[in-house]
């Protein structure tokens, strides 16, 4: 039974944080990579050509579009993704006592989907540190309130 109840914690956690990456992607898609061939047309063949060189400038500009797009975007789910898991991980701590399987498993999806707001390639490492340090912070709670608690009683 103790196995079945561990399976049910990290299958809730697993859906959970499945739950937060379809999401983001259904309702703020990453912005796609651009293809300059679909773009701008077949590249000239004539590598010493102006209209080469143009091609090549006018390339590099959508690519350096996206870059800022996709930078952008990695920032916005991070704003909105790791708050979520923070608040998931929260909630969890304090229903944990009464509903001790659907708490932890909160928990642990609540950690979960705060990894995942680390993940993205393009954010700051500034986001990227003051964002591990909330989810050290948000574990030191969590264990704080569920394992010290538990010894009080």
């Amino acid at each position: 039974m103790i196995f079945l109840k561990g399976l049910y914690v990290v299958a809730i956690a697993v859906v959970l944080i499945l739950l937060v990456i379809v999401g983001v992607e259904a309702f703020y898609p990453a912005p796609q990579y651009p293809d300059c061939y679909e773009l701008l047309g077949p590249q000239p063949v004539d590598y010493n050509s102006t209209e080469y060189q143009q091609w090549e400038q006018e390339c590099m500009q959508i690519q350096d579009e996206y870059q800022q797009e996709a930078a952008a975007h990695d920032k916005n789910i991070f704003f909105i993704v790791l708050p979520l898991g923070v608040v998931f991980a929260v909630v969890g701590t304090f229903i944990q006592r009464r509903l001790s399987i659907f708490g932890a498993g909160l928990i642990l999806g609540g950690i979960g989907t705060m990894i995942f707001a680390l993940v993205p390639y393009d954010l700051d490492a500034i986001l990227r540190f003051a964002g591990i340090a909330a989810t050290l912070a948000v574990l030191v709670f969590v264990g704080y309130k569920v394992f010290f608690s538990l010894r009080r009683t």
